[in-house]
């Protein structure tokens, strides 16, 4: 054991030396620490969608970023599970913009495109075994692989295929997942609603979860309008065509505290922000303490988030989860 102490000495002291960080900061390291050892066993595969089941629930979660569905319905999303429902969630993004968690996992100083993408992948694997612990297939995950901190330039300034967005993080203008929904897909708004109204199609959902439309994140704004334009179309197209039952959740605020329990051990109730109670009415789901810890596992699954920031993920893990339907 005493070798051991001191041979482990040893490689601290090497691995702490500048010339060792300087080259791991060259390298860039993205592949060696961007992808962890437990995460080399989980494969991500292309996602289908599952075929609708007219005798049971049709669940789809909407999530602009892997993790987004964990703090927004994570609790329920187990319960429908338990249940029996069938439960559908499309990433848009996979999060490849993720600046923080990228310096903090290479150590590297630099942007390189490679890391951005490496931490695509990460992020699109740590969304896999989340949503393992809540119940949910691999197969039942959608990665459509748009831009991370670009959804809102798609609707504005990039709505066509001719004049794609190009991201200044992965340097990508169009998807490089290769398991993601139409790979290949040019970054634009018209390509994303496309593949939304695929989706909704043939998935049929009888209840449909997206962001807030006054969320603080522009990405979470941009994908509530998007999914609109999505069913909108659908509308147009089919007087026939029914439309779910709209639910949003808030992940981001700027209107307060946003929730209000401070840390994990502090379990409270979500309790909706003034500001937003003119906007739709606001329906609590309760959760059972197997729901609650549940959620709270999911979370732990995005280690790359959680390292940067564990005290906001850790303030979701609520004894309720909150949604809003509309007025009118």
């Amino acid at each position: 054991m005493k070798k051991l102490r001191v041979a482990g000495r040893r490689f601290v002291r090497f691995v702490r030396r500048p010339q060792v960080l300087a080259v791991a900061a060259v390298l860039g390291c993205a592949y060696v620490f961007l992808q962890s050892p437990p995460l080399w066993f989980v494969r991500v595969v292309p996602g289908e969608i599952p075929a609708p089941d007219v005798a049971e629930e049709r669940v789809l979660v909407i999530a602009p970023h892997p993790d987004d569905d964990i703090l927004g319905v994570g609790s329920s999303i187990e319960a429908f599970r338990r249940d029996g429902a069938s439960v559908l969630v499309v990433f848009l993004t996979s999060g490849d913009a993720n600046l923080a968690g990228k310096r903090l996992i290479t150590m590297s100083p630099f942007r390189f495109p490679f890391e951005f993408r490496a931490i695509g992948t990460r992020r699109q694997k740590e969304a896999l075994v989340a949503l393992g612990r809540l119940g949910v297939p691999p197969e039942n995950a959608i990665f459509l692989n748009y831009p991370d901190r670009g959804l809102s330039s798609l609707i504005s300034e990039h709505w066509q295929a001719v004049d794609p967005f190009r991201s200044p993080y992965t340097h990508c203008s169009a998807k490089y997942f290769r398991g993601a929904f139409n790979p290949g897909s040019p970054y634009c708004g018209e390509a994303l609603v496309q593949d939304l109204k695929e989706i909704i199609t043939a998935f049929r959902p009888t209840i449909l979860y997206l962001p807030h439309p006054l969320d603080a994140h522009e990405d979470h704004r941009a994908a509530y309008d998007l999914v609109h334009a999505a069913l909108g179309a659908l509308e147009a197209l089919d007087a026939e065509f029914a439309c779910p039952d709209s639910r949003c959740y808030l992940v981001h605020s700027y209107a307060g505290l946003w929730p209000t329990p401070s840390r994990v051990s502090d379990v409270r109730a979500m309790v909706p922000l003034e500001a937003f109670l003119e906007m739709g009415t606001w329906h609590t789901t309760a959760l059972t303490a197997e729901s609650i810890h549940a959620k709270y596992r999911a979370l732990r699954a995005h280690a790359s988030q959680w390292w940067t920031s564990g005290s906001f993920l850790g303030r979701f893990v609520c004894s309720n989860e909150l949604y809003m339907v509309e007025n009118g």
